[in-house]
């Protein structure tokens, strides 16, 4: 890849913070709230945790818990895998396959920004592979020096294509500049 696409300039999900203490039912209001999925769990200054709306469904909603009475702290992810949103996107595809999670938390110098998931990381490669696509269709094909006798003076020297008199020809730079005179 000639030119790199960093993961900050994939994030489309913002990060939405919360604290440990907060419950589960503030959170899931919060998510609802702002369309996102999940949130980075923040307590004085550092991240401990994300809580997704999987976290909530498996282990509250789908064991009878009272989302009230549960606090973030007891179902978060603690620990969660974070990239440097200058890391480019394969670095970000490798380490979710090594990791087997479908987001990842951005971080800026340790700081949470937002969450990229694999779509968000797959469709920023294929529009890079689309836009390379286009623009090598758009250039020209560079053309090799070719060497050879010239249709006009008969030396042998770098030659140039030509079209004269309806046809196609081989010619030197001086029979070149010439014919344009």
């Amino acid at each position: 890849m000639a030119s790199r696409i960093a993961v900050g300039q994939v994030v489309r999900r913002k990060a939405v913070i919360v604290k440990p203490s907060d419950t589960v039912h503030k959170v899931a209001r919060i998510l609802s709230k702002n369309k996102v999925g999940s949130a980075v769990v923040i307590e004085d200054d550092k991240i401990v945790g994300i809580i997704t709306d999987r976290d909530i469904l498996d282990k509250v909603v789908a064991r009878g818990r009272d989302p009230k009475d549960v606090k973030v702290e007891e179902v978060m992810t603690r620990n969660p895998v974070t990239i440097e949103d200058d890391y480019e996107v394969q670095d970000a595809i490798d380490k979710m396959m090594d990791k087997g999670i479908r987001r990842l938390l951005v971080t800026r110098f340790g700081k949470p920004i937002g969450f990229v998931t694999a779509a968000d990381l797959l469709a920023a490669l294929n529009t890079y592979a689309t836009e390379a696509e286009e623009a090598a269709e758009e250039e020209p094909e560079p053309e090799t020096d070719v060497y050879g006798i010239c249709e006009l003076c008969g030396q042998y020297r770098l030659l140039y294509r030509v079209h004269i008199e309806g046809g196609e020809k081989w010619v030197c730079e001086s029979c070149k500049d010439s014919l344009r005179l």
